[in-house]
This record gives C-alpha cells, structure tokens and sequence, in this order.
C-alpha cells in the first residue's frame, strides 16, 4: 500500500486567506447549484463537521471539471488536474485541503474538551466594600499533556480520508506513541491500524523505527503487528528476512513469539529455501521439517509445492498436520539414500500419492 506524503507545510497571509475562502464558497455555490451539494450546507458547516467536510472533498474530486473556471493556475490556460499545482490564490489544491482538513480537526478537538466544574472563592466590589462569597463555576479543563498531544497530532492531519479516523487518533495514541510515529501517521488509514499499533509502548516504536528505517510507514500501512516481531529480531536478522521475503515480510513478523521461538533454529541458507512459506507455516509443522538436513529440505519443500500447489498455505498452516501426516512423510525422507536430483524427482512422486490421504484427513478435520 503506498504512503501518502505530507504536503509542504503553508503559512498564508490574509489576502491568501481571504482568496482561498473566497474560492471556496463559489465552488460550493457552484456544486449546490448542479443539486451535488445541499443548498442548506454553509462554509462554516464545510469547516466545523468532518462528515460535511469529507462529502465536500469528495464532490470536489468527483466533479472537479465544474469549477474549472474558479480553480485555476495563475495563467489560468488549463484545467488543473493534480494536486500539487500552485493555484491562483499561490498555494496547491493539497495545501488547500490540508488547511480545511486541520481546520476542521482544531474544531472537533476543541469541542471534545471536557467541561470540569470547580469550586472558588469570587471577589466582588459593592457600595459597602469588598466582599468575598464562594461559588461553583464550569469551565473547560485544561490538560497540559493533551494540548501538547493535540497539537502535535494535528500536524499530520492534511487528507479527507483521514476525518473519519480523528477520534480514533486521538482516543486510542498516546502523546509519546504519536511523537515516536511523527509523520507517518498518514500510513495508518484504518481503525483497525491505530488499534493495532496503539498496543506497543512507545520504546517498542523507537526500536522498530531505528530499525528498519524508511520501511516504518510502510509496514503501519500494510501490517502493524509486524512492529511486535520485529523487535524481536536484531537488525541484521530483519534485513535477512525483509531481503528474503520482500513485502511478505510483514506477514511473517507480523507472527506470534512462539513461531518465532522455532525460527530461531534455522540457519540462513535454510530459511531461504522455506522462502514465503515461514508466513503461513504452523509452528507444529517447521519443527517436524527441521530434523531433516538442508538438501532434504529443499526436497520436502519442493515435493509439498508440487503435490498441493495452491493449497499448500491451507495445509501448512494446521498444527495437527505436523503430528498426523507431516511426521511418517519426514521419517520416510530422513531414511532415504538417493542423491539430491533423483530424490527430488523420487520424493515428488511419493508425496503426490498422497494426495487422496490428505485430502480425506482434512475432510475429517471438518466433521
């Protein structure tokens, strides 16, 4: 999944301000007058509701051919069409939305400030003097620690996809956690995501994130639970297995401890020849493989891809295949003689006839 890029940051003056708002309230009025926009919806509604917000950005990605005549380059001689063309106002449609987008968070995460009421004592003049009275006063709690999250987080809010996702931003990442994320929160573009990684302490990121460099954003995209198998491993060990398995890495590291306990065993040029199948393959099974030297290796991987094809990932990946098949087919192999390449013809053969046997074994599995 690719990572979005923050666009440039964009402070802009007050005549800017006034153009880019000006621009936008014609394209709304452009779009409610086509019946793409409800003609009740106002500029402040646009700035102030997440929901609105996003519609009117998605209308505007839709339909933006409508309001070519409004949204033009400073030569104004073509329709702009990307994102990152600076506009007659000088700044891009990216750092429009961008500005919306934040506007619109400050907004919500204003509102979301709790209320505390409090109790104090209140100084008031009268004609007779000072006179002092206790009263209970409500007024909006102020969170050091939050304001500092607050702002922090709002600096890596600049895409209308993201609006849906700002209560999860800020409710499930901690200050710490969204420090060590920086900006690659934009990588995170799911619910699903930010729970998965508001679960590691903030050091666990650091580690990851020293670790595996520019490949941070694109695993919070893909896998975040990678982060927990990664930190497992050393950088050596990760950059053997990122180089190993590609993009797939993510699945791997994305595994539990135990898995990984078993892993350990393996020698390089022996993890190479399991390849994409440490993704899938149960515990249970690795172990029953391992007994077996590297070549003999080679041929039980190579004979299981041949009989199983497709259905391979399916079968490793049940642990009770390692106790009811997998160990007699690994016994057979460790008491066979032949050299490597008729053994790899040989051992094909065999596991190809057992297909059938298979095949009734995970029948019976879902009996």
């Amino acid at each position: 999944m690719a990572v979005p890029t923050l666009p440039p940051p964009v402070e802009i003056d007050t005549d800017t301000k006034k153009a880019v708002i000006e621009g936008l309230k014609k394209v709304l009025a452009t779009f409610q007058q086509a019946g793409l926009v409800d003609g009740a919806i106002s500029y402040q509604q646009i700035i102030s509701d997440p929901n609105v917000l996003r519609s009117f950005i998605e209308t505007f990605q839709a339909k933006r051919d409508l309001v070519d005549a409004i949204v033009r380059t400073k030569s104004g001689k073509e329709p702009v069409r990307d994102e990152a063309t600076p506009l007659v106002c000088g700044i891009s449609l990216a750092q429009i939305q961008q500005l919306l987008v934040r506007t619109c968070a400050k907004k919500v995460f204003e509102a979301d400030k709790p209320m505390e009421t409090i109790t104090e004592t209140v100084t008031t003049k009268s004609m007779f003097g000072l006179i002092k009275k206790t009263a209970q006063v409500e007024r909006l709690s102020v969170d050091p620690v939050e304001e500092r999250k607050v702002r922090e987080l709002t600096r890596y809010i600049a895409f209308g996809w993201q609006l849906p996702l700002l209560d999860a931003y800020r409710s499930l990442l901690s200050y710490p956690q969204i420090m060590e994320i920086g900006d690659d929160i934009v990588a995170l573009q799911s619910v699903e995501n930010i729970e998965a990684v508001a679960r590691f302490e903030p050091g666990q990121l650091k580690k990851v994130k020293a670790a595996v460099g520019a490949d941070f954003g694109a695993i919070l995209a893909d896998r975040p639970m990678a982060i927990n198998g990664i930190s497992v491993w050393n950088r050596e060990m990760y950059e053997f297995y990122r180089k190993t398995l590609g993009d797939k890495a993510w699945t791997f590291f994305a595994r539990d401890s135990a898995f990984f306990n078993v892993c350990a065993a393996l020698d390089k040029p022996v993890a190479k020849i399991f390849g994409e199948m440490l993704c899938y393959i149960a515990a249970e099974n690795l172990t029953e493989i391992q007994r077996l030297n590297i070549d003999k290796v080679e041929v039980m991987v190579n004979a299981l891809n041949t009989a199983f094809g497709a259905r391979v990932p399916h079968i490793l990946a049940i642990p009770s295949f390692g106790k009811d098949i997998l160990r007699k087919v690994v016994e057979n192999l460790l008491h066979m003689q032949q050299e490597k390449d008729k053994l790899m013809i040989s051992f094909a053969l065999t596991c190809k006839a057992m297909v059938p046997a298979v095949d009734e074994w995970l029948a019976n599995l879902k009996r």
